[in-house]
C-alpha cells in the first residue's frame, strides 16, 4: 500500500495529483458504484509492479502469512499445493525449502508471472483469474492466498471454484485484511480509491459466512505481529515502536489488522 503522500500520477489515466492513493479522485469516483472491469483492474495491478516496485509483492516479502506457515509445519509434505496470487513466489520459495514439492503457483500479470518463474525455478506456475481457475476437479489437497482475495470482486465464484477443485477435506488457507480497522485506516490516511483495489473487504463474522455458503468450516489462527507492510504503514516513529510490541494474540479477532484462517471443505 502506498502511503507517502507526494505528486505521482493516476494509474489508470495517467492524470498528475498529489495524495496517496493510486488513482486520481476523477477515476476512483468512475467505480465507486460498480464492479471495476477485467482489462481495467489486470492494467491497474501491472502498472502498480511498473510504478511502485518497492511496494509491489511481485518484487519484495514484505507481507508473509506467518501464522499459516506455523500452520503449515505440521502438514504432510506430499500434499499438493497451489497458491493463487503469488505475487514473485516468495511464499513458494519458502514452501519448498520446507520440504514441499508439489506446489503450483499462479498470477494474473505477466510481471509476477515472470518473477515466480525466475525465483521458483523448475516449480509448475499457471497464468490464472482466481475467480476462474483451469484445474480439473479434486486436483488439489490445499489452495493458499495471502491478501488476494480481497482483491476480486466476485468473491462467491472465486470460493465455489476453490470448493471445486479441492479434494475432499481439502483445506483452503487465506490470509486478508480485516475490514473495519482497514477501512478506518483508510479513511485517515486520505486512500479514497480503497474500493478499487480493496473491493471485497470481510470481518470476521462475514468471512465465516462466505465461507459456510460454499460448504467450508473455518478456524481463526492466532495473529502474533505485524508484518513489515503494516509496521511500514504507521507514520512516525514513536508509532512504529509501539505497533511493534502490540500483544495482537490477545486482541479479540475483530481487532486484529488482518486474519488468517484454515478453512476445510467438508466431506
Amino acid at each position: 500500500m502506498v502511503v507517502d503522500r507526494s505528486r505521482r500520477r493516476c494509474l489508470l489515466c495517467d492524470r498528475p495529483f498529489t495524495g496517496r492513493a493510486f488513482t486520481c479522485r476523477e477515476c476512483a469516483e468512475r467505480y465507486r458504484e460498480g464492479p471495476v472491469p477485467d482489462d481495467v483492474l489486470r492494467r491497474f495491478y501491472t502498472q502498480v509492479d511498473i510504478e511502485y516496485p518497492e511496494w509491489a509483492n511481485t518484487y519484495g516479502n514484505y507481507n508473509p502469512p506467518r501464522a499459516l506457515l506455523g500452520y503449515l509445519d505440521s502438514i504432510d509434505r506430499a500434499r499438493s499445493i497451489l497458491e493463487l496470487g503469488a505475487g514473485g513466489g516468495f511464499l513458494l520459495e519458502e514452501l519448498w525449502r520446507s520440504g514441499f514439492r508439489e506446489l503450483t503457483g499462479s498470477d494474473i500479470t505477466t510481471s509476477a508471472l515472470r518473477e515466480i518463474q525466475r525465483r521458483t525455478g523448475d516449480l509448475h506456475v499457471v497464468g490464472a483469474d482466481a475467480e476462474s481457475l483451469p484445474f480439473v476437479d479434486g486436483a488439489f489437497d490445499i489452495v493458499i492466498t495471502s491478501d488476494v482475495i480481497e482483491h476480486l470482486v466476485r468473491v462467491d465464484m472465486h470460493l465455489a471454484d476453490v470448493a471445486r477443485i479441492l479434494r475432499p477435506g481439502g483445506q483452503y488457507l487465506l490470509k486478508t485484511p480485516s475490514r473495519r480497522p482497514a477501512e478506518l485506516y483508510y479513511r485517515l490516511r486520505g486512500l479514497y480509491d480503497h474500493h478499487i483495489w480493496h473491493p471485497s473487504m470481510f470481518s470476521p463474522k462475514e468471512l465465516r459466512q462466505a465461507f459456510a455458503r460454499h460448504g467450508f468450516d473455518v478456524s481463526f489462527l492466532p495473529v502474533g505481529e505485524l508484518t513489515a507492510a503494516q509496521i511500514r504503514k504507521v507514520p512516525t516513529g514513536i508509532g512504529k515502536a509501539v505497533f511493534r510490541l502490540l500483544p495482537l494474540h490477545r486482541l479479540p479477532v475483530a481487532l486484529h489488522p488482518h486474519m488468517e484462517i484454515v478453512a476445510t471443505k467438508r466431506n
